[in-house]
């Protein structure tokens, strides 16, 4: 009995340490940016994690962006709050139209949410189909607003919410072929 109880922990063992390893897989941002549309803005955004993201494993960036992610998308949906009360109904409809992209029973955030849900769980295939549906609707907010001249400050903030998404997405796909 004995025998199989060592058997036992030695796969216990290897199994915890093969389950680590892959947690704490260390992809070098140059090389995730470099997958991005805009590597500097990549690098940038990786490289503003406090502590800096050299050495950094995949799980933490990953965490790192959802949390900037959050918190830019309920800054935008602010910016967005604000921008309605103008007095030209047309531009407020493409600001209405991109809240609803952004906030509503299926949409970017409720999307972002469950990207984080994902990601706690370690469902990295559910959680990179969650990141293109936000990068959807995303795309659909950025076309509405690109149909009338509205507020270039908004239309900086979507589209740093695009290519955060997109390094998000870079970072998900590292965690899929680590599994």
């Amino acid at each position: 009995m004995t025998q199989y109880s060592s058997l036992l922990l030695v796969f216990l063992i290897l199994f915890v340490a093969s389950f680590n390893s892959i947690s704490a897989t260390v992809v070098d941002v140059d090389v995730i940016c470099k997958e991005s549309s805009n590597p500097s803005y990549c690098s940038y955004l990786l490289k503003s994690k406090p502590g800096g993201a050299k050495g950094v494993d995949l799980v933490n960036l990953a965490e790192y962006i959802l949390d900037v992610l959050d918190h830019n998308m309920q800054n935008t949906y602010k910016l967005i709050t604000q921008l309605q009360s103008g007095d030209n109904i047309t531009i407020i409809n493409y600001y209405i139209r991109c809240s609803t992209d952004l906030i509503s029973s299926d949409t970017a955030t409720v999307r972002l949410v469950a990207a984080k849900l994902d990601f706690q769980v370690k469902h990295y295939e559910a959680m990179a189909k969650d990141t293109a549906d936000v990068m959807k609707y995303l795309l659909e907010c950025s076309n509405s607003l690109k149909q009338n001249p509205t507020s270039p400050l908004l239309a900086k903030y979507v589209d740093h919410l695009q290519q955060g998404v997109q390094v998000l997405q870079i970072i998900t796909k590292y965690l899929i072929a680590g599994k």
